[in-house]
């Protein structure tokens, strides 16, 4: 496994330039969009004083289930080669992956929340229990997800595709754009079984005092974090060889 990051660093990391430096790079200019999009739409964020530091602490959370699930879904693909070696299994291209991603996305979360708390004058005081919680509930999904769908996605690859479309809206309803409690009864009875609804809520909850919602349910997230999980490592466990041998 050791080698396997280390082999995943070099990839990802090391053959691109800046590096690792674009893992911070991308959702702060993301985060830096937005800002500048919606500060012409609105004359106060939705909560705090500071638009980069509202935008930032759902999309940063968000981030995190993206930088974890991607690389993890393409696990057995990006290792095949490696897998002809009777030493290495499948499970330790997944959880190699996951560990690496796992890492970095709470590394580039902690250092880009409190560089932009501190820069946007927001101050670095937070309820880190809330905050905590969310990066691992987003942790858990991301990891969770991806293993689901490395094994769903080289099953049927046309769920790939579907998925690449039916993905775009997540950014809009999962909290990182509009608070949970913007839209209208009828919208929230559907967007309370979104997962990272309740991770980005539960983030800002820690980053904000004064935002208090108490709909968030941890468990429902761990709940299903831990069913991806198990259905994908079985299913990946039961129908690698055939997945990986399959033109």
């Amino acid at each position: 496994m050791g080698a396997l990051v280390l082999r995943e660093m070099s990839a990802r990391y090391g053959k691109s330039p800046g590096g690792y430096l674009w893992a911070f790079a991308a959702p702060l200019l993301m985060i830096v969009a937005l800002t500048f999009a919606f500060s012409f739409l609105q004359k106060t964020p939705r909560l705090g004083s500071s638009f980069i530091m509202y935008y930032a602490s759902g999309h940063l959370v968000f981030a995190i289930f993206g930088q974890v699930s991607g690389p993890v879904t393409a696990s057995l693909k990006f290792s095949r080669p490696l897998l002809r070696f009777p030493t290495v299994i499948w499970l330790d291209t997944v959880l190699a992956r996951l560990f690496l991603n796992a890492l970095t996305a709470t590394v580039v979360y902690f250092l880009l929340l409190y560089g932009i708390a501190f820069f946007s004058g927001h101050g670095l005081r937070f309820d880190l229990a809330p905050v905590l919680t969310a990066v691992a509930l987003a942790l858990a999904m991301g990891g969770g997800f991806g293993i689901f769908t490395c094994w769903l996605f080289m099953e049927l690859p046309i769920v790939a595709r579907l998925w690449g479309f039916a993905s775009r809206p997540l950014f809009i309803v999962s909290g990182v754009l509009f608070l949970y409690e913007d839209f209208p009864d009828e919208v929230q009875d559907v967007l309370w079984w979104n997962p990272l609804m309740h991770i980005t809520s539960l983030a800002k909850s820690g980053i904000f005092p004064k935002y208090d919602p108490t709909w968030i349910s941890p468990l429902y997230v761990t709940i299903v974090a831990l069913v991806l999980s198990v259905a994908g490592l079985f299913m990946l466990r039961q129908h690698h060889d055939r997945l990986l041998n399959r033109d």
